[in-house]
């Protein structure tokens, strides 16, 4: 099974074993860690966004700016919305104003990967509507709600391209 150091394994069912091992540690790391910011299911979110991106160093870059401008504009918009007063009205304003400043971002090369930046924005916006107690009210609790977002999101992209070195040092060429 072993030559040269590499397995005869394919790169899908090489990417399958490093990851669910990764995987399974990261896990289990963040429950016996049990950080509010150390949130594994975006940790996985960083994770998939990294390959998403074409993994790499410009795969990571990408994901990882993209990741935290989505958050950035989700907290401005959760920030707005929460100092004028949530209504559905006020929500659809604030999201779709939002969201078209996070795509026209995407014309700056370091923001154009637009699925990432939505990863980052909806990951943002997920912890703040299920969990924002948990970090306290008003911007300051929003803005560390995106920060738990962000650095899990940043832990997953990390995760993305070690596996990526772990899995092309074992795989067959």
């Amino acid at each position: 099974m072993w030559k040269n150091g590499r397995t005869n394994m394919d790169l899908i069912t090489g990417l399958a074993v490093v990851i669910g091992i990764m995987g399974g540690i990261a896990t289990w790391a963040a429950i016996t860690i049990g950080n509010p910011y150390l949130l594994i299911w975006a940790v996985f979110v960083g994770w998939g966004s990294f390959y998403h991106c074409g993994g790499k160093e410009a795969g990571f870059k990408n994901s990882a700016l993209a990741n935290l401008w989505g958050a950035i504009c989700a907290a401005g918009a959760l920030i707005a919305l929460t100092s004028i007063g949530v209504t559905a009205l006020t929500a659809g304003i604030c999201v779709g104003a939002s969201i078209v400043v996070l795509i026209l971002a995407a014309k700056l090369p370091l923001l154009s990967a637009i699925p990432s930046a939505v990863y980052g924005y909806a990951t943002t916006a997920a912890l703040f509507l299920l969990g924002a107690a948990a970090y306290g009210e008003g911007p300051s609790g929003i803005s560390k709600v995106a920060a738990a977002v962000v650095i899990s999101l940043i832990i997953g992209n990390s995760l993305g391209y070690l596996s990526e070195k772990v899995t092309s040092a074992v795989v067959k060429s």
